[in-house]
């Protein structure tokens, strides 16, 4: 029996009120003093009649799995849609409001998080209302807007996805490239959905009805532009979606439109030790005199204490295991959504970029686009042999996130098992 494939789709203003912390950069000296250009909440919703699935794209840094399930668990009271089959992506702006518990970076505003929230489960439901038939195309559009941000000759993706989802009325587009939203530096402190909403407008004024931006695997991957103004913000984001336009006027594969799926997999990623406790109590004692020494410097000066507060909440965290579930490991998620012949991948955190790379080389069913920052972000997830090199996504970056540890190289023979048993089991379901 054909199964007649139907969408919907929706947006909304999430965009923060001044003075609003910002996420993604230490070091910043007030919160957000300015509104450089909106961020939104998109939403897709595509049913064959029997399933249905979920797409919600947030313009903001990150989210915490437990925010992620908050939502879902709402979205699935709202409309029926299974949890699972509910995917949750940030776009990674470091130009938007403070939505994760980094350390270091101020207080999340929890009015704002209660109608992000909000926003986010009634534009799923205002999607899933409003469906209509639809058919599906795939492209890829040739666009590099990054480079590595750790060896100027390793991997970078040279492409975007595109999923085009056309009614008679209208069409959105889903587009996806491994990139950070890092355009502008910490120096910034406009509210902005940087690239990725640059590259959405300019889609959505050539008539496309809604752009959702999907990002990658961009742990390891930077603009080729940094610290630089909300004009270049511009300038890159247009190339993306000029891009993505051009290749929308070409011929691209036809997806089989007939059914949707849905798989979610929870694993545990073997963490890393801390240093000993007598370490770290030096450590503690070494920071806590740095700490006061700049609280000396700077007065009562709130943003200037951030950073050395930060670095002592961490090591103060690793003393007590605080953050560390589990005896050691860290749950993490990783979420299928098939669409036709095309796989959304989701992952919960700062992917690096071979893993996206080695998908797209590998797969032989169909399409596969790995979406990072997915249903939540546990820090960076570099593959094993990254680890040697060190650097800031292995070294330093977990003391800001929420957890106390890194996760172990161990972890990538876990994802990859993982991965490939998901995508086997979707692409037969």
């Amino acid at each position: 029996m054909s199964l007649e494939l139907r969408a919907g789709w929706s947006s909304a203003d999430i965009t923060p009120p001044d003075g609003t912390h910002l996420g993604g950069y230490w070091g910043r000296t007030s919160g957000s003093t300015k509104v450089l250009d909106r961020l939104q909440a998109k939403a897709l919703v595509l049913s064959d009649g029997e399933t249905s699935v979920a797409l919600l794209v947030l313009d903001v840094v990150a989210l915490a799995a437990a925010d992620v399930r908050v939502i879902r668990d709402r979205i699935a009271a709202a409309t029926g849609i299974s949890q699972r089959a509910v995917m949750v992506c940030c776009t990674h702006t470091h130009a938007g409001p403070l939505t994760l518990a980094f350390r270091g970076m101020g207080e999340m505003d929890t009015d704002y998080m209660d109608r992000l929230r909000d926003t986010a489960v009634s534009a799923i439901a205002t999607a899933s209302e409003n469906q209509e038939p639809v058919t599906l195309r795939h492209v890829q559009a040739p666009v590099q807007i990054g480079r590595n941000r750790r060896n100027p000759d390793g991997p970078v993706s040279t492409c975007a996805h595109v999923l085009e989802i056309a009614a008679a009325a209208g069409k959105a587009i889903v587009f996806s490239h491994a990139c950070h939203p890092v355009v502008m530096g910490p120096s910034n402190h406009g509210i902005s959905a940087e690239f990725p909403g640059a590259a959405a407008r300019v889609l959505e004024e050539a008539g496309v009805s809604l752009a959702l931006f999907v990002n990658g695997a961009c742990a390891d991957i930077n603009p080729r532009i940094t610290n630089g103004t909300h004009h270049q913000v511009n300038e890159l984001g247009g190339e993306l979606g000029r891009a993505v336009l051009e290749a929308l006027h070409q011929d691209g594969v036809e997806v089989c439109a007939g059914a949707v799926a849905a798989r979610q997999e929870i694993v545990s990623l073997p963490l890393l030790e801390s240093p000993g406790r007598l370490s770290l109590s030096v450590q503690m004692m070494v920071l806590k005199a740095r700490a006061t020494a700049k609280r000396w410097l700077v007065g009562g000066n709130y943003w200037e204490q951030l950073v050395p507060r930060a670095y002592l909440q961490w090591a103060r965290d690793a003393y007590d295991q605080k953050g560390v579930p589990n005896n050691g490991v860290s749950s993490f998620e990783i979420q299928g959504l098939r669409i036709g012949s095309v796989i959304l991948l989701g992952m919960e955190g700062e992917i690096f970029i071979r893993y996206q790379l080695d998908l797209e080389r590998s797969s032989a069913s169909g399409p596969i686009v790995l979406c990072g920052y997915a249903n939540g972000c546990i820090g960076y997830v570099p593959t094993a042999d990254e680890y040697e090199h060190g650097g800031y996504e292995v070294d330093e970056a977990y003391k800001v996130y929420p957890s106390a540890r890194m996760i172990s190289p161990d972890g990538e023979a876990i994802i990859r098992t993982t991965i490939t048993d998901l995508i086997s089991a979707l692409s037969s379901s």
